[in-house]
């Protein structure tokens, strides 16, 4: 701000009784007392040549001369008075004259200045606006790189549920339980159609020992009998020819009535025994009948046990085909569970591969974000900067505005005839004001285009977090995968409890079975231990899994909030409301980040743990030996003693 300067006093001036020139205004219309005069008799302007090319010089600027001394001019002060006044008047036009051009000069350098400013704003937008325009370049490769590798992804994906789906740990593990569960059953009714079967033979032995003995002693009997009843035939002959010649003798007894007492006597004796004898004989003939008949029936029970024998070794025979038919079946199913783990391999080998090209793009994507993050908010830092230049530049031209315009108002008031002069301030006033205006349309495209790069870079966050939120879909659905995992693992925890009861039984049937059938049950423990031990391997990838996760919890939580504390100082020009909101999206997106990170860290763990596996199956690395003694210890999933130890000989489980 420029103020006219006050004018020189000299040491020539002469003293006026009036106040000196410029201290105090004359206000037209306001007539106060008698002393008062009219302006129009009292300041007449001065014409003089040089007049109509310069402008009239002001009335507060130019000498004043009292009345006084107007009285005491005689003999020539009168000419001398005016040829000062002209002096003087000439000297305040100059000065004037030079203060305006001073004036315009500053005038025309702030303008200089303000479109250089202006030129360096245009540039820096440009710069500005071809780094966008690169960023978003590589923001729309980078997007699309990211979307061919989620399908990728999916496509993987797809192709490893579907081996899953195909050869599935819980399908084989059912297999292999229900064939064992076979193959026991068939042993179980092996041992009891055996026990039954010697069982039978004794029964059937002791029988035909009992029934040999029996017909030994019938036969004994019937040849005994035999002899007896020969001799009482011959007894009967003898009783019959007896008979008859008792007939004959009772006959000639008849004849000759004179026979004696005695022999009538020896007669009845004789009837008497014969009739014994005949009861004896039919006595011996029903015996002889019974034992026959007790013959009979040993003989068929003898055949129908013979037929039993025949039948029941038909069904050991069969029973033994059908313990070979499945012995066979479950080579075939070993067989066919060998190369679908095989194939399971090959694709965890294409899926571990393609993780690790994703987590690289995934890498490469976070620091491009960060990238554009940091642009974005160095953008908006300018931006501030920019608003805040306008701001000033806009309080100046309206600062050097009111200072035009109180100088104008000065001017107006003291010089009414300048009417020329005012009219080139009022043409210059306005040429600023248009000047003004213009700069002020610039300032407002500039804001407009700032606003724009700034509705650009929320629609851009806005489609990250739209994509924040389709990742987030995606861990949701790993989330139930991790719970089918778990699942699985409990599964097959019960499987492992399951044979380790059934090892536990195998054990007890170990101790009292002889050496051959040991070292028979110990091979089929292996078989076992070989099929169970990649499930127990998913067991601890998945307790580290678990764990991984609960250790990372807190740390994630710690940088979330660190996150949110920066994110709000840098939006503190912002509103509450606003600056909420962000933080929330923010939070959301940390937390998603996150979770991708411990995610591919749990990974990354897994891949180490199948490393070491790798390492361990390989030819060169020492193998465990079977250990008999500590071949029914298993360690329970809450502890944690020997799963740091080092695998030694006889840990079966890691």
């Amino acid at each position: 701000m420029s103020f006219s300067r006050a004018p020189l006093r000299r040491f020539n001036e002469h003293a006026a009784c009036t106040p000196a020139p410029g201290s105090y205004e004359i206000k037209p219309g306001e007539l106060k007392g008698a002393a008062s005069f009219d302006k129009s008799d009292r300041f007449r302007p001065v014409k003089a040549a040089a007049g109509a090319l310069l402008p009239p010089p002001s009335p507060s600027r130019s000498v004043l001369v009292s009345p006084v001394r107007r009285t005491l001019s005689v003999d020539g002060l009168a000419e001398g008075l005016s040829v000062k006044k002209d002096r003087n008047a000439m000297t305040v036009e100059k000065k004037q004259q030079k203060l305006l051009e001073k004036e315009i000069r500053s005038l025309v350098q702030l303008r200089g200045e303000q479109d250089r400013r202006l030129l360096a704003l245009e540039e820096e937008m440009q710069k500005v606006e071809a780094k966008l325009l690169a960023t978003v370049r590589e923001k729309t490769g980078l997007a699309a790189n990211v979307t061919t590798l989620e399908r990728q992804r999916a496509e993987l994906k797809k192709i490893n549920e579907f081996l899953k789906s195909k050869v599935s740990a819980d399908t084989t593990k059912k297999r292999i339980n229900s064939l064992t569960m076979e193959l026991m059953e068939a042993r179980n009714t092996l041992d009891v159609k055996n026990k039954e079967l010697s069982v039978l033979q004794i029964n059937s032995d002791g029988q035909l020992k009992a029934m040999e003995t029996d017909l030994q002693a019938s036969r004994a009997a019937v040849s005994a009998l035999k002899e007896r009843n020969k001799d009482l035939e011959d007894l009967h002959q003898v009783m019959k020819t007896q008979n008859r010649e008792l007939e004959n003798e009772n006959a000639r007894l008849h004849v000759t009535p004179d026979l004696s007492f005695s022999q009538l006597e020896k007669v009845k004796q004789l009837e008497t025994k014969l009739e014994h004898c005949m009861t004896d004989l039919e006595m011996t003939q029903d015996v002889l009948r019974q034992k026959e008949e007790e013959a009979l029936k040993f003989h068929q029970e003898l055949q129908a046990s013979k037929d039993a024998l025949c039948e029941a070794e038909k069904r050991l025979e069969s029973q033994e085909q059908e313990l070979k038919s499945s012995q066979k079946a479950v080579i075939d199913m070993e067989k066919q569970m060998n190369v679908a783990n095989q194939e399971v391999y090959d694709s965890q080998a294409t899926v571990r591969h393609q993780e690790a090209e994703l987590a690289r793009l995934r890498e490469v994507l976070r620091r491009t974000e960060k990238e554009l993050d940091e642009r974005v908010a160095h953008l908006e830092q300018r931006c501030l900067f920019s608003e805040e230049e306008r701001c000033k530049t806009q309080e100046e031209g309206l600062r050097r505005v009111q200072e035009l315009k109180t100088e104008l108002s000065l001017l107006k008031e003291a010089k009414r005839d300048e009417k020329k002069r005012q009219i080139q301030l009022q043409q210059e006033h306005a040429a600023l004001t248009e000047e003004l205006s213009k700069e002020k349309a610039l300032v407002d495209s500039l804001s407009v285009l700032v606003k724009q790069e700034r509705e650009e870079s929320e629609e851009k966050l806005r489609h990250l977090t739209e994509e924040m939120e389709e990742v987030l879909g995606e861990l949701a659905m790993l989330e139930d995968q991790d719970q089918k995992r778990q699942e699985m693992s409990e599964n097959l925890q019960e499987a492992n409890e399951e044979l380790e009861r059934q090892l536990k039984d195998t054990r007890a049937l170990l101790e009292t079975v002889p050496d051959s059938e040991t070292e028979h049950w110990r091979q089929q423990y292996e078989e076992l231990f070989a099929k169970v031990k990649p499930f127990q391997e998913q067991l601890n990838a998945f307790a580290a899994e678990r764990n991984a996760l609960l250790n990372e919890n807190g740390v994630n939580q710690e940088e979330l909030n660190k996150l949110a504390d920066a994110y709000a100082r840098l939006l503190g020009h912002q509103n509450q409301k606003q600056k909420i909101k962000h933080v929330m999206k923010l939070k959301d997106e940390n937390i998603s980040l996150k979770q991708e990170v411990s995610k591919l860290r749990s990974q990354v763990s897994r891949q180490k743990s199948d490393l070491e596996q790798l390492k361990s199956k390989l030819p060169g690395a020492p193998r465990r030996r079977f250990d008999p003694n500590k071949a029914f210890q298993h360690d329970k999933e809450n502890r944690l003693t020997e799963a740091t130890e080092p695998l030694r000989e006889g840990n079966h489980y890691a």
